[in-house]
């Protein structure tokens, strides 16, 4: 109900007084409209980390006295209800929810797979629905190159120089804006054995991944591993990687993965393995595990 006006009059011996008053009755609560954050989105309509939001009301009767405020962080979701009131002049209250998008949970961390080849840099990772990949290139003091953006898992770096090392980070970043990386690196190199590169010092608690380069129609390899010059290991894989081992036995010994310099060689093997056909050396390279 609209407020009326009522007069009253009231007159004596040389003066009059008329005094107007205004009569509501007012029934019905306000009604929360919205919601007015103390910022703007952080990332694409999305919230990622705590935010103030004063609600909004309305109210033809008596009018809106106040609205209450708050602060969200959580929990995370698209079109989270977030419930507020609001006060009329008649006492009245009134309560409702609306809507805001808020992820501050970022994705986890991709892996990162490196594997250098000539003059190039072939990068693979693990992706995350929602998400969006940027492989970023650090290069000494220069600064940081974004080689890529978008929602793919590889990416080839190219015409880089062989024989220096490239590093780079993965990040993946969600809907929301929120971005977990990895950090990866790679020699690339001409010859045909890629990891790990000439010369790496890798340490004791990490165990080496071999990578070489397939060779048409080889049916397997001959992997030989020397510490110094004793062969600790022969054997014969098909794939193009062997991933070594902590402890191992090879020629009726047992050997363990101890600090010092390593060499390996490879070559492809045709047909069984029992007929011995074995074709050219693809390689020599050394590595060093260190403490």
């Amino acid at each position: 109900m609209r407020p009326v006006s009522r007069s009253c009059t009231v007159t004596w011996p040389g003066t009059t007084v008329t005094k107007t008053v205004w009569i509501g009755i007012d029934r019905t609560p306000p009604q929360v409209v919205g919601l007015v954050p103390d910022r703007p989105p952080d990332y694409n309509g999305w919230f990622n980390h705590p935010v103030g939001l004063s609600f909004q009301g309305a109210d033809a009767i008596s009018g809106v006295a106040s609205c209450s405020s708050t602060s969200y962080g959580g929990p995370d979701g698209q079109g989270v209800m977030v419930g507020g009131i609001c006060r009329d002049n008649a006492g009245h209250v009134g309560s409702g929810s609306h809507p805001i998008n808020y992820d501050a949970t970022p994705p986890s961390a991709p892996f990162v797979y490196a594997l250098p080849g000539d003059h190039k840099v072939a990068l693979e990772w693990s992706t995350s629905p929602d998400s969006q990949a940027e492989v970023v290139r650090h290069d000494g003091d220069a600064a940081p190159v974004v080689l890529y953006r978008g929602p793919g898992g590889s990416f080839t770096d190219r015409g880089l120089r062989n024989q220096r090392r490239y590093r780079y980070s993965v990040s993946l970043i969600d809907q929301a804006g929120n971005r977990s990386a990895s950090l990866t690196s790679a020699v690339p190199t001409a010859g045909k054995l890629l990891l790990p590169a000439r010369g790496e010092r890798i340490r004791i608690v990490q165990v080496p991944l071999l990578v070489w380069k397939r060779v048409r129609k080889a049916s397997y390899y001959n992997v030989q591993i020397f510490r110094g010059k004793t062969k600790v290991l022969s054997t014969w894989p098909r794939d193009t990687r062997l991933q070594l081992k902590r402890r191992w036995r090879f020629g009726r010994r047992s050997y363990r993965l101890v600090p010092g310099k390593y060499c390996w060689y490879v070559w492809p093997g045709y047909g069984k393995r029992s007929k011995r056909d074995y074709g050219k050396r693809l390689g020599r390279s050394c590595f060093r595990i260190v403490r």
